[in-house]
């Protein structure tokens, strides 16, 4: 049989204890009659869903504590965002509500995984993330491209970066619509983990509650959230200057580049500079 991980053990300890703690307080004792179903065990459920998988990697991130008692103090400030997480949940008894609360978080951490990668993958949404190591190559391949082209040249400086479709309508067109359940469980990770962004109470009450898009959650973020994001996924974070990645589509349009997936962009020399002899080049993107 196999042996549980003495560091998940360890962490699951620490945020039940907190989660007693917090109980413990006056806020937590005086709870309205609402919330009586929102025990320790629940404040606890939540702590292992959203962030339990957080301290394995850091080492029992000192702040894990402060992130448990936001949940119950928005909570406590919100009840109806609690009443309506319960329809979301379909239980038949109170008992399980601590062991669905940990299932919904994970799932809600799988879409944002599957959500990164696929944006990761997808053109031209890729271009809004790129890895800070290959920013270079792109900045320097349109130098190299307008050099070789006059032509091209005249073109791409004429190029407005205004006239870039907005990230949240490329995430609408190429991410599927998530059901109300999985939003909300995706907006708490997010919450919970983004300290760049702050939200006025009714932002936070929508996201709680599965009121915001994707769409409208991403283009919520400043751009320093959206790099916290990313990183939390393990990506290399740079964002691609409008004005680079303007001129970068507008020659993928004209299939000067051509999109290669999970590879990057496809340079066809031979009709930027119109010698048959001048073979493709692969920039990473």
């Amino acid at each position: 049989m196999e042996q549980p991980d003495p560091r998940r053990v360890a962490a699951r300890h620490l945020i039940r204890l907190a989660a007693r703690e917090i109980a413990t307080t006056d806020s937590f004792q005086d709870r309205h009659a609402s919330l009586h179903d929102f025990t320790p065990e629940v404040l606890a459920a939540f702590g292992e869903g959203f962030f339990l998988d957080d301290m394995m990697r850091t080492a029992f991130f000192s702040g894990f504590k402060k992130k448990l008692q936001r949940i119950w103090d928005f909570v406590k400030r919100a009840p109806q965002a609690w009443a309506k997480l319960k329809t979301f949940f379909r239980i038949k008894d109170i008992s399980e509500l601590p062991d669905v609360i940990k299932d919904w978080a994970k799932k809600g951490k799988d879409v944002l995984n599957k959500i990164v990668a696929k944006i990761k993958a997808t053109f031209p949404l890729s271009l809004y993330f790129v890895d800070r190591g290959k920013m270079p190559g792109l900045s320097d391949l349109i130098m190299r491209i307008m050099e070789k082209s006059p032509k091209l040249k005249k073109a791409l400086l004429s190029v407005n970066s205004r006239a870039i479709q907005p990230l949240d309508r490329w995430i609408e067109k190429h991410i599927p619509t998530l059901g109300r359940p999985l939003k909300a469980a995706v907006f708490i990770w997010v919450w919970l983990h983004v300290v760049e962004i702050t939200w006025d109470f009714d932002a936070i009450l929508n996201g709680f509650t599965g009121g915001l898009s994707l769409s409208e959650l991403l283009a919520s973020f400043p751009e320093s959230a959206i790099g916290a994001l990313m990183s939390a996924f393990g990506i290399g974070y740079a964002f691609l200057p409008l004005m680079l990645m303007a001129r970068i589509l507008w020659l993928v349009a004209h299939r000067y580049v051509e999109w290669v997936p999970g590879k990057g962009l496809k340079v066809h020399w031979d009709r930027i500079t119109e010698e048959r002899s001048q073979r493709p080049e692969l920039v990473p993107a």
